[in-house]
């Protein structure tokens, strides 16, 4: 077996300077689009747009509906994703920055539920898979694949990526630790198991969700076999942030993990004694909850 060292794809963003203050969103035009990312028109003024993006970023109803709408797509299910419902306007700027304000920060919560889920299937697939049976467990495991950004699809890619890194550590004498095993793969590292033929990363069955995908089109690819998917320039759990600004002067703030309301908590208050994806009893005891706040801190 053998560690592999991968770059981070970190893209610079552009200088700018977002004021946060309060406003209210104009009329929702008939047709959205989300089309050209760059304002244009006569009435073009790079801090209207500013002013209306920072406005439409802190629009905190939007980013619980991408989360729930996240949280609740499930086991290849329906796909709630509705961020293309929200308007895409050229001019006036400021309803131009204060609507592609409100789709980040819709994008923003439906991809903090996936990464969630994520952190939750890692800690239990590396929770697994650190036993001395890791072989056999590794090669009876199925890594599932739904691509949608729902809550299963991202708790089976933390899973099937946690198991490896469970393994990794297990048979190199490393002490269990499924924090650092994960912040460790998400600095961009990858571990390669020789013995079965299975690695994180690029040398693995696992396709992680990007930011500001439309889940729907990834489906629909991947149904009718079409080429392989292309994400764009987005977000993701390896790639940091990239420069997707609608403006070329703005400033696009990193992805927001906002705390969660008690509503929201509590559906992470709870410590299953199993995994979906095995009947062996889990030695975790800390909650989801825990779990992720413990990914938070260690950010």
């Amino acid at each position: 077996m053998h560690r592999i060292n991968t770059s981070m794809l970190l893209l610079a963003l552009a200088a700018g300077t977002l004021l946060f203050v309060s406003g209210c969103p104009p009329d929702t035009p008939a047709t959205p689009d989300r089309g050209n990312q760059t304002g244009t028109g006569g009435n073009w003024k790079q801090a209207d747009y500013d002013l209306g993006f920072a406005d439409g970023f802190l629009v905190d109803d939007e980013y619980w509906r991408g989360f729930d709408e996240s949280y609740d797509t499930r086991d290849a299910g329906t796909i709630y994703y509705s961020g293309s419902e929200i308007p895409y306007l050229t001019t006036p700027a400021y309803d131009a920055g204060y609507w592609d304000g409100v789709w980040y920060a819709y994008n923003d919560g439906y991809f903090v539920a996936y990464d969630y889920a994520f952190t939750i299937g890692f800690s239990e697939g590396y929770d697994l898979a650190y036993w001395p049976d890791w072989i056999d467990f590794l090669t009876n495991d199925e890594h599932l694949e739904y691509l949608d950004g729902g809550f299963t699809d991202g708790y089976n890619d933390g899973f099937s990526e946690g198991r490896v890194l469970g393994a990794y550590d297990y048979s190199s004498d490393l002490p269990y630790d499924w924090l650092d095993a994960m912040m460790y793969y998400r600095e961009g590292n990858d571990v390669y198991l020789d013995e079965v033929g299975l690695g994180t990363g690029v040398d693995g069955p696992v396709e992680l969700y990007v930011w500001g995908t439309d889940p729907n089109d990834l489906v629909k690819k991947s149904a009718d076999k079409a080429a392989p998917t292309v994400f764009g320039e987005g977000r993701s759990i390896r790639r940091g942030t990239g420069d997707t600004a609608k403006s070329a002067k703005t400033t696009i703030p990193d992805i927001s993990y906002r705390t969660l309301p008690d509503s929201e908590r509590a559906r992470f208050d709870v410590a299953p004694a199993t995994s979906p994806r095995s009947a062996e009893a889990l030695n975790l005891t800390t909650t989801w909850a825990q779990r992720i706040d413990a990914y938070l801190a260690a950010k």
